[in-house]
């Protein structure tokens, strides 16, 4: 969408004309050929462009969303929140409390299933 009269250009044009400037000079500079040049740093600016539009229009776009407040006091929130944390934690320290991790559990986990042998045939 080309922009009107009135309607500021992009801030990713300029940014990707200015990178298409320097890539071409530092390109005609290290000896390429200017075709070479003008082509390579097209398409760094094109992208670097691109990318700044996309970069800035995202930023722009952010707004803070704030929840509801909740019913429930200060207090009570509070307490509800140290609950779900500490029962976790003490959900992982009795996990660990009851299998203790030896060289057998790891070796018996990287064991295959060994088929009954004893059976007879």
């Amino acid at each position: 969408m080309a922009p009107t009269k009135g309607q500021p250009v992009s801030k990713g044009f300029g940014v990707g004309l200015q990178i298409w400037l320097l890539f071409l000079i530092s390109l005609y500079g290290l000896g390429y050929p200017a075709l070479y040049s003008i082509a390579l740093g097209a398409i760094g600016g094109i992208a670097s462009g691109f990318i700044v539009d996309w970069w800035l229009t995202k930023e722009e776009n952010i707004e803070p969303t704030r929840r509801p407040a909740s019913d429930t006091g200060v207090e009570e929130e509070t307490r509800i929140r140290k609950r779900r944390s500490n029962s976790a934690l003490h959900h992982r320290k009795r996990r660990k409390e009851r299998e203790p991790v030896t060289m057998r559990s790891i070796t018996k986990f990287f064991q295959r299933p060994q088929e009954n042998r004893n059976e007879d045939s």
